[in-house]
């Protein structure tokens, strides 16, 4: 008997039958990196342009400058790692840092861990395994944000002093290195 099925798959049509079914199974039981970040708008590596925080009823603060340097990588394996300095990294802020968790040294950040994400929210969770803002280790980020195009906005609020601080990041996708 199966010397009879070997005989039939050695035949011109029975080879490629079985040629196909092997292609078919290698692609369904190894889902492509590519179809991964598809369904994942937020792989790849975005660079910030804008980093501000405007206290209720205050001036605008840039923390990192008006032209801050950085980046947010998002893997389609679910790791994330933020960086972030001030341009220049001397230059005097402007005003005072509302930010309650500020970082050390005040010009740098960057924090890295795995993510979730949450599409029908429009929001993310950065699980933060390392960072060099102590209050941020070993807690979950929460991030609301939108997508527009090649333009990631992260917005929130948050509460500092008895002020509410309205929170915005502007990121542009990176699709070559410079």
């Amino acid at each position: 008997m199966l010397c009879c099925i070997y005989q039939r798959l050695l035949r011109p049509h029975g080879r490629l039958l079985f040629t196909s079914i092997a292609v078919v199974s290698l692609f369904m039981a190894n889902p492509s990196r590519a179809s991964e970040s598809d369904r994942n708008s937020l792989v790849g590596t975005w660079r910030f342009t804008t980093f501000v925080d405007t206290p209720e009823g205050g001036q605008p603060v840039y923390a990192f400058g008006k032209d801050p340097i950085g980046f947010f990588v998002f893997t389609a394996d679910g790791h994330v790692f933020l960086n972030i300095m001030r341009n220049p990294p001397n230059a005097v802020l402007e005003g005072v840092d509302p930010d309650p968790d500020s970082c050390l040294p005040d010009w740098f950040c960057a924090y890295f861990g795995t993510y979730t994400l949450d599409r029908k929210k429009g929001t993310w969770v950065t699980h933060v395994l390392g960072s060099n803002m102590p209050n941020y280790l070993g807690t979950d980020q929460v991030r609301a944000f939108t997508l527009q195009g090649d333009k990631l906005v992260i917005s929130g609020t948050y509460i500092e002093g008895g002020r509410r601080i309205q929170a915005e990041r502007t990121l542009v996708r990176e699709r070559e290195a410079r």
